[in-house]
């Protein structure tokens, strides 16, 4: 009985209050239009119309299908857009972001991943830090960013919880409660590194004071002054793995209580939200391979 069309014409009239706007709006003839409503208006067996002298409305009876079409054509144009998003990432480019930590402990995964589940997709890899990512997106740059940070609260972009580790030149114990940690003598990202703030609030909530005798900005910076024996510091297991297995850093996991660092996939304006999902559970699952860093 319902037709998708006449549904369409509704919804447009009521956006732009009157039959003159929408038709000039759909790119019909008003005469065409108004038959369309009225053949509307016989189907279903009541006036969906108040004709005014300045413009329509709505009558009480019309709210009703309106609401029904309002939610009919958004769910056909959201399956319209997943279907063409569908043909579209068959042949498209994927410019996708990662932290350093993330380049190096999972790049490998990520491109096998894509190959084996998007075949034609041509992946394409920026290693940014994290403030970098931040700016790749807002400028268009980059598809989409690995991040310490995400779009607020309601948003499902959260990929993944990674534990921190204590880490220093000398022999430690496999894990080490926050307390003990926190007098050592720390080197630490600045106070508004994302890291930094997950650090600090776990801290605060436990009662504990940090023993920080050295800010530096940079990954790699913090642990070659490590390496040197100039301090310890707080990291993911993603970003000291590779020297921890070479045996150039130790690294003892936090506890009493864990600490975590939360990372997040961002979008760009230009993605489709099927493509955003396709991606993030992929990135969950390459995370969650990986017990001693990661928790869902």
């Amino acid at each position: 009985m319902l037709d998708l069309r006449r549904l369409r014409y509704l919804v447009a009239i009521a956006d732009c209050g009157s039959m003159s706007a929408a038709a000039r709006q759909l790119g019909i003839a008003q005469p065409a239009l108004s038959h369309h409503i009225t053949e509307l208006e016989r189907l279903v067996g009541f006036p969906v119309l108040h004709r005014l002298a300045r413009g329509v409305k709505a009558t009480e009876k019309g709210e009703v299908l309106l609401s029904h079409a309002r939610e009919i054509t958004e769910k056909v144009r959201q399956a319209e857009a997943e279907i063409r998003a569908m043909a579209y990432l068959d042949e498209r480019v994927i410019r996708l972001s990662l932290i350093p930590s993330w380049a190096t402990a999972f790049a490998p995964s990520i491109i096998s991943e894509v190959v084996a589940s998007m075949p034609k997709v041509s992946l394409r890899l920026i290693e940014a830090r994290n403030d970098e990512s931040l700016r790749l997106i807002r400028l268009g740059k980059v598809d989409m960013a690995v991040a310490l940070v995400g779009t607020g609260e309601g948003a499902d972009d959260l990929i993944v919880k990674e534990s921190l580790f204590a880490v220093s030149s000398r022999p430690i114990d496999r894990s080490m409660p926050l307390e003990v940690v926190a007098g050592l003598n720390l080197i630490l990202p600045p106070k508004d590194n994302p890291l930094r703030v997950s650090i600090d609030e776990a801290a605060v909530r436990a009662g504990i004071t940090l023993n920080v005798t050295m800010e530096i900005d940079g990954q790699d910076t913090i642990k070659r002054a490590v390496s040197a024996g100039i301090g310890a510091t707080i990291l993911s297991w993603n970003s000291v793995q590779q020297e921890q297995e070479a045996g150039q850093l130790q690294a003892a996991h936090i506890t009493d209580p864990v600490i975590y660092r939360s990372i997040h996939l961002l979008k760009g304006r230009e993605v489709d939200e099927r493509t955003f999902r396709l991606f993030r559970d992929l990135l969950r699952a390459v995370a969650r391979r990986e017990p001693a860093a990661s928790n869902p």
